[in-house]
């Protein structure tokens, strides 16, 4: 069974103001947004980044974009544990970094 194979369908829709009973009203925007299951609606770093909840940390003079998109090799029909993602995503971006310090 895939990792989106053994998702129960369609997904339950979670409240997320009974879920986050005291955050507010921006919070759980950005909740709602970051929590998209479709990528093509889910916002992206940046816009989070931009979000008004979390303005008072934006500084976009220190914020570095990447010139395109991140994609984690792995098997996207295998289901992984969380230590498993973090592990791979930290080995990929440590390989990188060590690429452009040869360069």
């Amino acid at each position: 069974q895939t990792m989106l194979e053994s998702i129960p369908h369609p997904p339950k829709q979670v409240v997320l103001s009974k879920l986050f009973p005291g955050a507010s009203a921006s919070g759980l925007d950005l909740l709602s947004k970051l929590f998209q299951f479709n990528p093509q609606k889910r916002i992206t770093a940046e816009q989070a980044l931009e979000h008004p909840y979390v303005a008072q940390f934006h500084d976009p003079s220190t914020e570095i974009s990447a010139p395109h998109h991140f994609i984690l090799k792995m098997d996207d029909n295998v289901k992984f544990s969380i230590s498993q993602y973090r592990d791979t995503l930290y080995k990929e971006v440590t390989e990188k970094t060590e690429l452009k310090k040869k360069r």
